[in-house]
């Protein structure tokens, strides 16, 4: 997994160019996203849903860490 990454465009943006509906409240672009926080991603939300831009962890949790 990459340590860190950048993300540019606004969500909004982001969305609109995707045909995306953006699922996530107030969010801001990331310039030095670090693993250990919270991202947008693209995503199915169960198999039956359609793609959704939604907010996930950007990292490694296994379920026995606090």
């Amino acid at each position: 997994m990459c340590g860190r990454f950048a993300l540019y465009s606004p969500y909004p943006t982001l969305s609109d160019s995707l045909h995306l509906p953006l699922e996530a409240g107030e969010v801001t672009p990331g310039y030095n996203v670090a693993t250990g926080t919270f991202i947008m991603a693209v995503r199915h939300a169960d198999d039956e849903a359609p793609l959704v831009l939604d907010e996930l962890w950007w990292g490694y949790r296994p379920h026995w860490a606090e």
